[in-house]
């Protein structure tokens, strides 16, 4: 087996380069105790040869070619939904590349399957799955809904069983330098192969950050370094490469994240603004400050590291007026109100040093209301499911 997947990927060399350079970047290796036939994760792309020899060659092809497909779009190492199990965020994966990449010899769910909207992203199948799942996944039994019923060459390999399904995403971590290297090889791709210009559009923006804390940070100071300089293995040293450490230094900013809490945002929005406020901590920011607000603020909280847990508290009518004063009196750097934008335009106090960010809801928010945040701050949006 190991001999057919050398074969089809000399194979790839001419036909599929973008396949041919992500798969080689893995580690390829035999693990006869997964039940799905292939997967991806920790830089490794494993194969179970047991049930791999049970597929035709076309679909051992095509089973590959999933794989690939699924490391271009870097499901397997950021962009994990919250509160989603293993199952949901695998299957929601493969409704995305059903959505868009066409099989002749290999089964995979597509968004009709689960009477879906197409064109959605990852993280909007991954959570819709997650609510069809029975008692939300955790439960024993084959968990086979709607598209889940597989067939003789599914992804999983097993009929939909939800081991399979767990054990394809069984590698998937966050993994900030596996996703660079995969950037690296896609802003490399000159010829798409069999990819179409419909997923050749969405791997292509899977590069493109929806909030890059990096150019958030260093629009509220000249200066966001600080004197604390780490070692890390991570990036390479800029003479010797991976022979030796290289360095980052850590973000200095004091930064006050305020999150929208009134009765107009809804909860699901609630927890993508807490998914936005985990994801500032892999950019090097050790610290934030984070606070609620409706039509008062809530007592601020200071975060050291990604919030587990949410304890939402008002729910009434929204001022920006009060967040916006408390971070000018407390002399912050910079505050992001994350937020639907549906609220009386605030008045900035005099000689406020403090920058905003606006970051809207979605699009929608951000059409109405970016004329005014732009006279007051810097604005941005969300693409929310």
């Amino acid at each position: 087996m190991r001999q057919k997947i050398s074969e089809i990927l000399e194979r790839w060399f001419l036909t599929e380069p973008p396949m041919f350079m992500v798969l080689c970047a893995h580690e390829i290796t035999e693990n006869r105790s997964i039940a799905c036939p292939v997967r991806c994760g920790k830089r490794r792309f494993e194969f179970n040869p047991d049930l791999l020899v049970e597929m035709s060659d076309a679909a051992i092809e095509e089973c590959m070619k999933t794989e690939a497909v699924r490391l271009l779009l870097k499901h397997p190492y950021e962009r994990r939904p919250d509160q989603c199990s293993d199952q949901a965020i695998a299957m929601g994966s493969n409704v995305t590349i059903g959505d868009s990449y066409r099989y002749d010899s290999f089964n995979i769910e597509r968004p009709d399957d689960f009477q879906l909207d197409a064109g959605r992203e990852y993280e909007y199948y991954s959570r819709k799955i997650q609510e069809l799942l029975p008692d939300g996944g955790d439960s024993d039994g084959d968990g086979n809904r709607g598209g889940m019923d597989g067939g003789e060459n599914t992804c999983d390999g097993s009929q939909g069983s939800k081991k399979a399904w767990q054990d394809l995403a069984g590698l998937w971590e966050e993994d900030e330098f596996a996703a660079q290297m995969i950037n690296g090889i896609i802003n490399e791709v000159k010829d798409w192969g069999s990819i179409g210009g419909k997923m050749a559009e969405k791997i292509i923006a899977s590069t493109k950050a929806k909030i890059n804390w990096k150019q958030v940070m260093s629009g509220f100071r000249a200066s966001i370094l600080s004197s604390r300089k780490k070692l890390t293995r991570m990036r390479p040293n800029r003479r010797t490469e991976f022979e030796n450490m290289g360095s980052v230094r850590e973000f200095d900013t004091r930064l006050l994240i305020a999150v929208d809490v009134s009765g107009s945002i809804s909860s699901k929005t609630l927890s993508y603004f807490y998914g936005v406020i985990r994801g500032c901590f892999k950019y090097g920011i050790t610290e934030v400050d984070v606070c609620q607000f409706d039509c008062g603020i809530s007592p601020v909280v200071n975060i050291k590291k990604a919030p587990d847990e949410i304890l939402v508290l008002g729910r009434g009518g929204t001022s920006f007026q009060e967040p916006i004063d408390y971070a000018v009196q407390n002399r912050y750097d910079g505050i992001v109100l994350l937020t639907d934008g549906y609220a009386p335009t605030p008045v900035l106090p005099q000689n406020c040093r403090t920058k905003l960010l606006w970051v809207c809801e979605n699009k929608a928010c951000f059409n109405a209301h970016h004329g005014w945040m732009e006279k007051l701050g810097r604005v941005c949006t969300m693409e929310l499911a």
